[in-house]
């Protein structure tokens, strides 16, 4: 009886089709126990309810798919299921009012695929009716995608719905080399050990592509060792750095200014560039020990201090120096853009927002604006995900928390999580009047407008001024009352018969800072008068 309970081997083939993934291969003594408990239930020796499966998804690549369907070819053999097709739930419904689980009833699909944050199931709520539909239909399995952002709470809402545990790992550099490796061993191509390690620091997507080219010309140029070169020039042409064709590169650098550039010509900031240039070569020196650092950063200071700016160009230097081996997009978003109005949306937006950044920068400003009163809130739903998904893509963007100085310091000690994923915290100081006229004149520069004598005194008076009032924006208010200004010397322009369009009189910058005045002074007034 006992040979009844080994694996034969079409068993050990199919649980082998795991050594070609990544992420799941710590799976295999599941798949085993699964089969001999098929083999006992199927003799009447052990019944411990269903053949349903709970899968942790750790991994923000498309794995899970890969998995069920080693998963179905198990089922499939054993006469589990009748077919082995598999439906994601979400994907069938045609509106958020649709009720996913009274589509269940009717599918022919035979693996029933549910995650409970996108399809905004409330599993304590519908616990009892997910239970009458699961013992309804023996002939299906049910698959419970688990990708919220505490591990271990749908495992305890789903109780007895599930009997099997799996988990799908996020993609680690030895995962990559192990693919790699495998990949060239299958086709007898030798290669040094050391050389395959620098290889496939790169994302999992790409690296697939690499392999792919690498075999290729393998195979055409009937090769069967690859060295350090022909490795460096394939990563070199999936690299982002490769933009233009060779012949254009050289009049590319004229064309374009590097981002080391950029940051040295923004006025002022004399201390955040020299944090930037230093955080800039300690990430490129780890990187290249194998140490790669997180690229997380929190941002504070006053409002106009120049912090998107820099955030900007931080993501542009970071793709110059190939430290994010993508370019990505920038993207800026306020706190509250985190937060969504229903249970369970929140963490799926922050998810969907992180991965629209990756590759690049995602700029988060005023992220106190998530502290919350309140326990269990959106926002702290929000905090949480946002932490797990800087941690699982630590190499792949930079996300950036901004703000002012009290509140940014508020968030991070109230979430400690933050403090170890946040690798480096920047202050930006206020500008000087100094610097503020400097702005004020590469605005005019820009736009070809020229300053009359006596412009600059007045403005450096007004500067002085509206610095130590509340709430100063520093660039924001020279760009509000650059803004102004325009308006102010068209309208003369517009009454008078000059010529001189282009210049500012102080005559314009009289007058526009002397109606901001009587504006402000008319929003305090309170009470009555004559």
């Amino acid at each position: 009886m006992l040979n009844n309970y080994k694996l034969d081997a079409e068993d050990e083939k199919i649980i082998s089709e795991l050594d070609n993934l990544c992420g799941v291969i710590q799976n295999k003594e599941i798949l085993k126990d699964m089969i001999l408990y098929i083999k006992l239930k199927q003799n009447n020796e052990l019944n411990l309810g269903n053949y349903n499966i709970l899968i942790r998804n750790n991994s923000s690549y498309n794995l899970l798919s890969d998995l069920i369907k080693i998963c179905s070819k198990i089922f499939l053999k054993y006469n589990i299921i009748e077919n082995d097709r598999i439906c994601y739930l979400d994907k069938i419904l045609n509106s958020r009012n649709d009720n996913p689980l009274d589509k269940i009833i009717g599918l022919d699909d035979s693996i029933i695929v549910i995650n409970d944050r996108k399809l905004k199931i409330n599993y304590s709520d519908e616990l009892d009716r997910l239970s009458k539909i699961i013992n309804q239909l023996k002939n299906k399995v049910f698959i419970f995608e688990d990708t919220n952002f505490c591990e271990g709470e749908v495992d305890g809402e789903l109780g007895n719905l599930y009997s099997f545990r799996m988990t799908i790992d996020k993609i680690s550099l030895d995962d990559k080399i192990m693919y790699c490796r495998k990949k060239l061993d299958e086709y007898n191509i030798r290669y040094e050990k050391i050389d395959i390690k620098d290889y496939v620091n790169v994302p999992f997507w790409v690296l697939k592509n690499m392999i792919t080219k690498l075999l290729i010309e393998c195979k055409i140029k009937d090769l069967d060792f690859v060295d350090k070169q022909i490795l460096k020039n394939i990563k070199e042409f999936y690299s982002t750095n490769r933009i233009i064709k060779k012949n254009q590169k050289s009049s590319k650098k004229h064309e374009e200014k590097k981002a080391t550039e950029e940051l040295n010509e923004l006025i002022g900031l004399n201390e955040v560039k020299k944090q930037i240039d230093t955080i800039v070569n300690y990430v490129k020196i780890n990187k290249e020990k194998g140490q790669m650092p997180s690229l997380h950063m929190c941002f504070t200071g006053n409002p106009g201090t120049g912090k998107t700016s820099v955030a900007r160009i931080i993501g542009k230097i970071f793709n110059e120096e190939n430290i994010l081996n993508r370019s990505g997009d920038f993207v800026e978003i306020h706190g509250r853009d985190l937060v969504d109005k229903f249970v369970g949306w929140t963490a799926q937006k922050v998810h969907n927002i992180v991965e629209s950044a990756i590759g690049g920068v995602l700029f988060i400003d005023e992220a106190y604006s998530l502290v919350s009163d309140r326990r269990g809130s959106f926002e702290d739903e929000a905090i949480a995900t946002l932490i797990k998904e800087m941690e699982d893509h630590r190499n792949e963007i930079c996300i950036i928390l901004a703000g002012y100085t009290e509140e940014m310091k508020k968030l991070i000690q109230l979430n400690p999580g933050f403090e170890s994923r946040i690798q480096f915290t920047v202050h930006f100081p206020d500008y000087s009047c100094e610097e503020l006229l400097k702005i004020f004149k590469v605005m005019c520069k820009k736009e070809k407008y020229k300053l009359s004598d006596s412009c600059e005194e007045l403005l450096m008076n007004d500067f002085n001024i509206a610095k130590y009032e509340d709430n100063f924006g520093n660039g924001r208010y020279v760009r509000n009352l650059f803004e102004k200004i325009k308006f102010e010397q068209a309208n003369r322009i517009a009454h008078s018969n000059t010529n001189a369009i282009n210049t500012i009189t102080k005559r314009d910058v009289e007058n526009t800072i002397s109606k901001i005045k009587h504006n402000e002074n008319k929003k305090v007034r309170i009470g009555f008068y004559n």
